[in-house]
């Protein structure tokens, strides 16, 4: 992630600095940019330096990457929980206020087109040619204008939360598992014939 980035705050975090963690535009980044300023709005969020937001989302697409930028959710700062249940939906919460919810895109608010879906197929199957990849770029960079221009309320439908809000992150102590002979966390481990063995000895040893 560039410099930029890290130090703007959440007032600063544009979708230009989402892209530039991410590595392109497309519609699916600018969902989850739209659903991050939905949910910014509706449980005034700040930029989440510790475990302040916490952020379940019910996807592993693009749209998560916006979330990370612009409300500060990560996997590695245990504020971030990904079910990939391929559902276009996200659980927001405020541990400060206690107030959640969930943002579900409507079910009617892409329209199919055609001509842009067959353009898909062929680009990114390689078998495009250098017109038909032009045309659907320019048709995924208006559809992007669209998310872009339009309210997060015309987008997501506003839900209660499904789950309860996660537990705070733990730091937890590490063993020498007794078979491979690994380091790893002492409660990630499944306890065998009264040892505590990694999850990967468990899996590989049945």
């Amino acid at each position: 992630m560039s410099e930029n980035v890290i130090l703007k705050n959440i007032s600063e975090r544009t979708y230009e600095d989402a892209i530039a963690f991410h590595g392109h535009s497309c519609g699916g980044l600018a969902l989850g940019y739209a659903a991050a300023l939905y949910a910014r709005e509706l449980l005034d969020l700040n930029y989440s330096e510790d475990e302040e937001v916490v952020v379940i989302t019910e996807t592993d697409s693009c749209t998560v990457d916006s979330v990370q930028v612009i409300l500060g959710c990560t996997a590695g700062k245990g504020n971030l929980f990904v079910n990939n249940w391929g559902k276009n939906a996200f659980t927001f919460y405020n541990r400060t206020t206690g107030k959640a919810v969930r943002l579900m895109m409507k079910p009617d608010f892409f329209k199919s087109n055609p001509e842009m879906d067959a353009l898909r197929g062929k680009v990114f199957s390689g078998k495009a040619d250098e017109k038909e990849a032009a045309r659907y770029r320019e048709l995924s960079n208006q559809r992007v204008a669209d998310i872009l221009s339009t309210p997060g309320s015309q987008i997501y439908d506003v839900k209660e939360p499904q789950q309860p809000i996660p537990e705070k992150a733990k730091i937890f102590d590490n063993i020498i598992c007794p078979i491979c002979g690994e380091s790893v966390g002492d409660a990630r481990c499944v306890e065998v014939g009264g040892q505590k063995i990694c999850q990967f000895c468990v899996q590989t040893q049945k």
